[in-house]
């Protein structure tokens, strides 16, 4: 791929992960938003206690306090690998999930809907300490120009939110 292609598809990424994060957070008024020039490795903080709902649970925990720092990542509810759609993934950064982990923060994980609105189908809450032990073993090193990351992961987000929770792509381009 030619750097130039490269580069189109990562500011697409980041688009579409702004786009994520901006709706999960006008949606949820207990978040409050923090810049990159405040902090890159993670997108918000907690300002009220958040609790489980059956539209983001959250997992291993029974609440998420105040004051906890939080990444969220977007994953596209299918992804077309040329012939066939697959479930899409979540893209963790290594050096950013340490720092996470160290704070004592989360993760909020969303799925998204294949739209200019980008709708959040799914969501859930987790440590960045448990997703740590799922993250075990599944690291692997990125050289790619303009990146700054050398180890990533890609969770398909089928790992922890079971399909039938997610609205079918028919169902979602409507």
């Amino acid at each position: 791929m030619s750097s130039r292609r490269e580069s189109s598809k990562l500011e697409s990424s980041k688009a579409i992960g702004d786009s994520v994060e901006a709706v999960v957070i006008n949606a949820e008024p207990r978040l409050e938003a923090v810049g990159d020039s405040v902090a890159t490795w993670h997108d918000a903080v907690t300002l009220k206690c958040l609790s489980p709902s059956y539209e983001r649970p959250i997992y291993a925990i029974p609440v998420v306090d105040s004051g906890v720092e939080t990444e969220i990542k977007g994953a596209a509810v299918v992804r077309s690998n040329g012939t066939r759609q697959s479930p899409g993934h979540w893209y963790i950064k290594r050096g950013a999930h340490e720092k996470l982990k160290d704070a004592g923060g989360v993760y909020l994980l969303a799925v998204y809907g294949l739209r200019e609105s980008t709708p959040i189908l799914r969501s859930v809450i987790i440590p960045a300490t448990v997703l740590d032990d799922v993250l075990e073993g599944r690291w692997y090193e990125v050289d790619i120009e303009g990146r700054s990351e050398k180890e990533v992961v890609q969770l398909t987000w089928t790992t922890l939110i079971d399909r039938e929770r997610v609205p079918a792509p028919a169902e979602v381009s409507r």
